[in-house]
C-alpha cells in the first residue's frame, strides 16, 4: 500500500518575497499595456518574448540570478565540468569530419561555452568560431564576464549573435 508523502515533503513551493510579488505585478501591468496598445491581443510568441526578455522586467532580463544553487534552477553545466567535456569530445569528432563552427543557443551563464572551449583547446580542436545566440542583455553581460577569463586565444573565438545566422556550418 502506498502512503502519500506529507505535504511538507512534496508539492510545496516556497512563497515569493514581497519584492518578487511586486516585480510580478509590474511585469503583468507592462504586458497588459502592451496588449492594450496592440488592440487587445498579442501572439503567444510576443507574450513569451515580453515575459522572458522585457528590459528590466522579463525573467531573463531583470538581473536576478537564475542558474546554480542560488538561482531558480540548475542545469548540467552548472553542476560539473563533465557535461562540457563530454560535449566537447563530440564536437571535436564532428568538426574533424566536416569542419564548421559551434553555435550555442541560450548559453545561460556561459559556463558550458567555457568548459567546451577549454576542453577543445586541450584536444587541439578549437573551432574557428564559437557563436552564442543570446537575446538577453543581462545574460550576455554575465557570459562576457565569464568568458573574458578564458585565455585570449580562446576568448577571441567567441562571438555573440542576436538572431539565428542566415547560414551556418
Amino acid at each position: 500500500m502506498n502512503t502519500p508523502l506529507p505535504s511538507h515533503e512534496f508539492g510545496r513551493m516556497p512563497q515569493p518575497s514581497a519584492e518578487a510579488l511586486a516585480h510580478s505585478r509590474e511585469l503583468k501591468a507592462f504586458i497588459e499595456q502592451e496588449v492594450k496598445l496592440a488592440g487587445g491581443w498579442i501572439s503567444f510568441a510576443r507574450y513569451m518574448d515580453l515575459a522572458l526578455y522585457a528590459p528590466g522586467l522579463g525573467y531573463y532580463s531583470a538581473g536576478a540570478h537564475k542558474f546554480g544553487q542560488a538561482g531558480d534552477f540548475v542545469t548540467a553545466p552548472e553542476i560539473s565540468d563533465l557535461f562540457g567535456q563530454c560535449l566537447a569530445r563530440q564536437i571535436a569528432e564532428i568538426t574533424a569530419e566536416c569542419g564548421g563552427d559551434v553555435l550555442e543557443l541560450g548559453p545561460g551563464s556561459g559556463k558550458l561555452a567555457f568548459d567546451v572551449l577549454q576542453t577543445l583547446d586541450e584536444m587541439g580542436a578549437v573551432p574557428q568560431r564559437y557563436l552564442l545566440l543570446e537575446v538577453s542583455a543581462d545574460l550576455r553581460m554575465r557570459q562576457q564576464i565569464k568568458l573574458a577569463t578564458l585565455p585570449a586565444h580562446l576568448a577571441s573565438k567567441v562571438q555573440w549573435l542576436d538572431a539565428l545566422p542566415g547560414s551556418f556550418t
